[in-house]
């Protein structure tokens, strides 16, 4: 059933589904503004490993601020249900301009992929490889020329380098058919997997289809580790030498044959923009008067070796040389500059105006128009199963912080002087003048009120009020915060690592044991920490050890206050899943009864008895479950229905 509100966001129709969730269009009720929604399906929310890539695209994208990029503009949860908010884009992706026949032109290809690259240098430059770049993922504006409003999509399976990979039970995640031979066999990727994704898109808009296809995705995935890829000369007409090379280059399966970044091929693109004949009238070269030489790999040029000198990223463009004809851009021209000299391309065709349709993050889902208003102000729920923030909000409020530190620093540079002279002398008058009592308990206050604040900051204030004003009516108040803090203090202590040569006392010994089984089930921990606070009563203590012992009690019951509410969460789900259980026993009991067959019964005897047992060995150790086990045994124990034969 289709959602209707996430949020401040109500729900429209449905653009795109796919594997892990759904977009919609949305509109906010707080601003009129259209946007995308993407949602986290309902039956995929209690997964784990699910819930932490859809976080984690929403990670990647709140720090991938570029206008080639599909923009986050808010994210948030509603009943456990994870979404997000992103710009609307009015136009097609490539991968449905391609499936309607469209084919493009040299000028065009190049043009768009000089979009993408610049998208992709930001995200690698964040540390973030795509690893899903296709068709499907590059949305193209409605009424633009091509490479202008292009947009890259679907973070959902990015990771920043070095970082493990996301498997699905061991499979490789990517689309087959745009997806770089070492992603294909499984091994570690980086920054160049998108270079080749990329190359495979271009060789799709000059011939029409990727240069791999096969009737099984694992035809395809052995194609992309082992097959060179065809020449794009071969299946399409006018595509320049360079071009095609570059491509090729593109294609190779060794990742260091490639360009060495996205801003080197960048570089590589806009030379042939720039240089290759038919890019602009009156700017044609002859093939023998263009090399293009990207210094990352080793080259035998006709050019003066001493020009191709260079490292890194730094790319080289030879032009024409002093004298030739063909126009101004003569001679040699941008040499490990950050961009040659870009002069204006032609126009390209203007496409058709276009539905609304286009991907945020699914297959053949579509999204995007972009909102001007949306996020502008910041709408928190801080409910726990509720929670809505805007990205603008935590932009406006970085802008903030980075504002107040600049000032704070102007500030100190300009009146450090002034403020050492204050001090000294505020110093020297404090320590004429002792606190009052009232000045110590403001202090006290406003730290213990602030919920940003730590006690700790208040320590000094609390000390001095109870040894000077022991007997002030505010004493006791003053006593119990001293008392949680200290119980504060214990607890990060409990967190800590015990070294080995230290001996623990038995309360603090028998408080780590039980917390340690927090991650096995809070009601496991639940029973540990009461069974500790009834072993270890003050009155068992000797004088010495009573504080330390109340201590470690007093944060005993501050642990059995947290985890009751999540043991009784624990609890009733346990008794949904049991009672589940016994009823798939029972139903298995039935169909045995009702089976003529003897060997076919002790099947269906083998398959109840595995599920009786699975209660047995799952809830074995959880005390809420004792019963349960008890009942299971004792079914166990019965003997089989009349002619069936026992396992």
């Amino acid at each position: 059933m289709q959602p209707e509100q996430f949020g401040p966001y109500r729900i429209g129709p449905r653009l795109g589904r796919g594997g892990m969730g759904a977009v919609y269009e949305a509109v906010d009720t707080t601003t009129g503004a259209t946007v995308a929604v993407k949602v986290l399906a309902t039956h995929l929310a209690d997964d784990p490993g699910l819930k932490a890539r859809f976080r984690a695209e929403i990670e990647t994208l709140k720090e991938l601020r570029h206008p080639g990029i599909v923009q986050l503009l808010a994210y948030g949860e509603q009943d456990d249900q994870p979404y997000f908010a992103m710009e609307i884009v009015r136009g097609q992706s490539l991968e449905q301009l391609l499936r309607g026949g469209r084919r493009f032109s040299w000028q065009e290809t190049v043009a768009i992929a000089l979009s993408v690259t610049k998208a992709l240098k930001l995200a690698h430059d964040h540390g973030v490889v795509h690893r899903d770049l296709k068709p499907a993922n590059l949305l193209l504006t409605e009424n633009l020329a091509p490479g202008e409003g292009v947009k890259l999509a679907d973070f959902g399976i990015a990771k920043l380098f070095g970082g493990a990979a996301h498997t699905a039970h061991g499979n490789i995640i990517g689309t087959a058919e745009y997806m770089a031979p070492e992603q294909a066999a499984g091994k570690g990727i980086d920054h160049r997997a998108d270079l080749y994704a990329l190359g495979l898109v271009m060789f799709a808009m000059l011939a029409g289809r990727p240069p791999f296809r096969g009737g099984q995705v694992t035809e395809i995935i052995e194609k992309q580790r082992r097959t060179p890829a065809p020449r794009v000369s071969s299946l399409a007409a006018d595509v320049p030498p360079e071009l095609d090379a570059l491509i090729d280059r593109l294609l190779s399966k060794d990742p260091s044959a490639r360009p060495a970044s996205a801003l080197a091929l960048n570089r590589l693109l806009t030379a042939i923009e720039t240089f290759v004949p038919g890019a602009e009238a009156g700017a044609a070269l002859s093939p023998d008067q263009l090399v293009i030489h990207d210094a990352t790999l080793p080259h035998t040029l006709d050019a003066d070796p001493a020009a191709a000198a260079g490292s890194g990223d730094r790319t080289t463009i030879f032009g024409q040389t002093p004298g030739a004809s063909g126009g101004g851009r003569a001679g040699m021209a941008n040499q490990g500059t950050e961009s040659p000299v870009h002069t204006p391309r032609p126009s390209a065709p203007r496409q058709q105006a276009v539905p609304a349709v286009l991907t945020a993050g699914v297959h053949d889902d579509a999204t995007f128009q972009q909102p001007a208003e949306a996020g502008a102000s910041t709408r928190v729920d801080t409910s726990i199963r509720n929670r809505f923030t805007t990205v603008a909000e935590l932009q406006r409020l970085e802008s903030v912080r980075l504002t107040q530190i600049r000032s704070r620093q102007a500030w100190w540079r300009g009146g450090s002087a002034v403020l050492l002279l204050g001090v000294i002398l505020g110093g020297g008058y404090l320590l004429l003048r002792p606190f009052s009592a009232d000045d110590l308990y403001a202090r006290i206050t406003m730290v213990a009120d602030s919920d940003a604040a730590d006690l700790r900051d208040a320590d000094d204030s609390i000390r001095r009020f109870l040894t000077r004003y022991p007997d002030d009516p505010r004493a006791g108040e003053v006593r119990r915060l001293n008392r949680t803090m200290e119980i504060d203090r214990l607890e990060r202590r409990a967190r800590r690592k015990v070294r080995s040569d230290r001996l623990l006392a038995p309360i603090e010994r028998d408080y780590r044991a039980a917390m340690a089984r927090e991650h096995e089930s809070p009601s496991v921990c639940l029973e540990a920490l009461r069974a500790l606070v009834a072993l270890h009563p003050d009155s068992n203590s000797d004088a010495a050890d009573a504080a330390e012992v109340s201590l470690w009690l007093e944060l005993a019951q501050r642990q059995i206050a947290r985890l009751t509410p999540l043991a009784i969460d624990e609890q009733q789900q346990d008794a949904r899943r049991i009672d589940a259980t016994f009823a798939a026993a029972a139903s298995l009991e039935s169909d045995a009864a009702a089976l003529a067959d003897p060997a076919a019964r002790a099947d269906v005897f083998v398959r109840r008895r595995a599920i009786l047992e699975s209660i047995i060995h799952t809830y074995a150790d959880r005390p809420h479950a004792a019963h349960a086990v008890r009942s299971a045994s004792a079914l166990l124990a019965e003997p089989d229905i009349p002619g069936a034969t026992s396992p």
